[in-house]
């Protein structure tokens, strides 16, 4: 049997529904041993009990969870407005009020669990990079022990500000430049796996635990169901299902009105070489093997 892979997740859990939708899907992927799980942005002590919750609903309550940081490395905006830090997260219920985790030290967690580890490890990131970017700053003898990093982030074919690099453009920018090797997957390619129709009906009906409180995360933040993060969770483990193109890239952080956008130095304006570039981006996705597969494992349940 092929060795599993080690795997931290790094996620802000509790807004868009495709974190948890992520989750659930790393609980039933074989292939994978999960480390631990890490929370970022925006009240992410309450985000760490709603994934300790799922966590402990799918049968993984032995699995830790730390929160990080709720504040980015700089940026007090979105979009350039500011935010309220403060703001609970959109499906967060008093059902996980009471719901202990294991800890406030997400960096030092992270930076702990890769200096254990027997063998290097995949860190998969599914919201603001602020975690990441601490671990890579402040820890950098832990760059020896990530084997991949797997972003869901970015846009890197249309003029979009993704959510997850617009929440901190500067922390994005230090992971999207520390040259390790990296899968980025972005909104222009998530976006085309819609999870609807039959498919989203055999998730919301099914009966185990850990589904059913998915499905009350879901109808908390509304019923369209991108699967962004599953995405780049499943290429942690499998990458034949998008297409990859090595770019060099950066985020930009000190514009008026683009901060957290993705600039693309392998376009025809810049025209940069990628030939000795770690990043791969996904530039294409077969969508409906991708959510076929996705429902398959966690109606497994």
């Amino acid at each position: 049997m092929k060795e599993k892979i080690p795997v931290l997740i790094d996620t802000d859990l509790g807004d868009d529904i495709d974190d948890a939708f992520a989750l659930c899907l790393a609980m039933r992927s074989p292939e994978i041993r999960l480390l631990g799980v890490t929370t970022v942005h925006r009240c992410a002590k309450q985000r760490a009990k709603m994934a300790k919750a799922l966590l402990r609903a799918g049968g993984f309550g032995d699995v830790p969870v730390h929160a990080g940081d709720s504040r980015p490395l700089k940026s007090t905006s979105v979009y350039g407005r500011p935010i309220d830090y403060g703001d609970l997260p959109h499906s967060y219920d008093d059902e996980y009020a009471d719901v202990s985790y294991d800890g406030d030290d997400a960096v030092s967690f992270l930076a702990e669990t890769l200096k254990n580890s027997s063998s290097k490890v995949t860190i998969v990131t599914l919201g603001a990079l602020t975690n990441v970017a601490r671990l890579l700053l402040e820890h950098p003898e832990a760059r020896e022990k990530i084997g991949l990093i797997c972003t869901m982030g970015g846009a890197f074919s249309m003029n979009w500000g993704e959510y997850n690099f617009c929440c901190d453009p500067d922390a994005a920018a230090v992971v999207l430049e520390s040259g390790l090797p990296q899968y980025c997957v972005g909104v222009d390619v998530t976006f085309q796996c819609k999870l609807n129709g039959e498919l989203l009906e055999q998730v919301r009906t099914h009966p185990h635990p850990c589904l059913q409180m998915l499905n009350r995360m879901r109808q908390k933040w509304g019923n369209d169901v991108y699967l962004h993060d599953p995405l780049a969770l499943f290429c942690a483990f499998d990458d034949s299902l998008v297409r990859w193109q090595p770019m060099v890239c950066s985020v930009e952080k000190d514009a008026k009105y683009a901060n957290g956008y993705v600039i693309n130095f392998t376009d025809p304006n810049w025209r940069k070489s990628s030939a000795n570039s770690n990043l791969s981006v996904a530039v294409g996705v077969d969508a409906s093997a991708f959510i076929r597969e996705y429902v398959r494992r966690v109606t497994g349940f």
